[in-house]
Formats: C-alpha cells, structure tokens, sequence
C-alpha cells in the first residue's frame, strides 16, 4: 500500500495540532500503523516533521496507555536509519531515559511492559550508524555513559539492554579501541559471571556478542585475552543453548589471530581441544 506526500502531511498536521485527550492519540496511533505497512512509507515519512511531533507528543503524555500506543508507532518508524537519527536528535532519547528512570524500580505490570519497550527501543536506535555514533560521541556522551550503568543493574532486563547497547556501539574500531581501554570489558565479564549461575540466556549471549564485537581490532585481541575473557567464557562451554555455544564460540575464535596462534600467553588454546577440532560455521 502506497501513500502520497500530501497524506503524510495531513497526519502530520494531525499531529502539529498537539490537542488534548485521547481521541487524537488514538487517530493517529491507528492512522500511523497503517501508513507503516510499507518501506516505502516510512521512508516518506522521513521528508516530514514526524520525528519531531511524535516525540514532542510522547512528552505530553502522563498515561501508560497513550505512551504504549506512540511507543507502537515509533518502534517501526525506528526500523528506518534516517528516521533513527532524526528521533535521536528530536530528543526521544532523553525521553526514554527518563522512563527507564521511573520505571525500574516498578512492580506493576505497566512499569515492567514500559521499561522493556523503552529500552528496547533505545537499543534499535542504535542500530543506525549515524544515531549511533552521535549517541557515543567519543566514548563520553551522557547517553552512552547511561547505558553502561545498565550492565551492573540487578534488572535482567536492563542488563540486556546494556549488553546489547555496548555490542551495537562495538560496530568500529574506533570505538571498540576507546571502549577497551576504559574498562568496559571488565563491567561484561562480572555481568557473565553473575549469569553461570543464573542462567539467563538473553543476557549470557548479549554480553558475549558485546565482547565478540570488542574484540575484532587486532590491538584489542591480546588485551582482552589478558584480562580473562578467554577463563570466564570458557565457563560456558556446557551450555545446551545453540545461541550461547555459537557466539562463544565465535567470540574465543575472534580473539585468536588467523594463524590460530594465541597473542597472549596465559591463554592456552591447545589445553582446549574441544575448540580445536570441526570447521562448524557459526552465525556470530
């Protein structure tokens, strides 16, 4: 289904005039999902003001409700990498921090459902190359340094997001250098140690897809294997989850160079045969 600019602009219009109550919140939650159906559209909606009305909307809303209904519109136009940045630098951001602020203590239903959308849908936005690296500016945007308080949280969920959040800024070298040098690898390495125990799967392969993805520089490899990466990954070796075994797997082999000659010498790949022997190729 494809729609003209005009009704991308009479949505938008909708929305500039801001009314209150619900009925407008509703309108254009139903409007909007419709138009969505199609790339074609969001990538039309990226011409307009949307970005900006929607977060400005979100802002206005006091009730779980209205905030869930502009949640389902701005999680598929975040699905688009212009719109990503356009909602980055309209302030949703902000907007999202502040609800995983109010919520992460909550015990109700509506504050669990609210933080998990909210920062699910910060990691998304992270996705886009652009609103990424304007979120990580050099390792010392507020955002960034936000989402890393998130991987010693006691909430799973937002662990999860942490981890997640870490791997999508881990996306260049620059940043996966920056980040090492920082400590970051320690902060995932006790969030794993926390987990051989628990055993939440999500969080386990998040924060081994992070350290995967720090571990591509070459100037990162012998760094990380000398901080104990290799021990505690090695801790999940028995696990009985093909997501959790493909990404440790695909985490130790990136620490190794492409002769197979490990850059550090506490770590020793012959005592693990297990990781020696097929030629298994993983999707990491």
């Amino acid at each position: 289904m494809c729609f003209g600019k005009h009704q991308m602009l009479a949505t938008e219009h909708q929305l500039q005039a801001r009314l209150q109550g619900g009925a407008l919140v509703t309108c254009v939650q139903c409007c909007l999902s419709l138009l969505l159906l199609s790339e074609s559209s969001k990538e039309q909606f990226a011409s307009t003001n949307i970005a900006d009305e929607l977060v400005h909307l979100f802002q206005k809303q006091t009730e779980h409700e209205k905030k869930e209904m502009i949640f389902e519109v701005l999680a598929p136009l975040a699905e688009n990498d212009v719109i990503k940045l356009q909602l980055v630098e309209a302030g949703l951001v902000e907007c999202l921090l502040e609800v995983v602020a109010q919520t992460v203590d909550g015990e109700r239903e509506e504050d669990i459902a609210q933080l998990k959308t909210a920062s699910d849908l910060m990691v998304l936005l992270l996705l886009g190359d652009e609103s990424m690296q304007k979120l990580f500016e050099g390792g010392k945007g507020s955002v960034f340094q936000r989402v890393l308080s998130w991987i010693p949280s006691h909430n799973h969920q937002l662990q999860l997001a942490g981890a997640l959040a870490i791997a999508n800024f881990a996306r260049n070298d620059g940043n996966c250098i920056h980040m090492v040098d920082t400590g970051i690898v320690q902060k995932l390495l006790e969030l794993l140690e926390r987990h051989v125990e628990e055993g939440n799967v999500t969080v386990q392969h998040a924060a081994l897809s992070a350290l995967r993805n720090l571990a591509i520089p070459v100037v990162n490899k012998s760094k990380m294997l000398c901080a104990g990466v290799a021990d505690v990954v090695l801790k999940f070796l028995q696990s009985e989850m093909p997501p959790v075994q493909f990404k440790l797997l695909g985490t130790l082999r990136m620490l190794i160079d492409t002769q197979g000659r490990v850059v550090c010498p506490s770590f020793q790949l012959s005592s693990q045969p297990a990781l020696l022997s097929g030629e298994r190729n993983e999707i990491i």
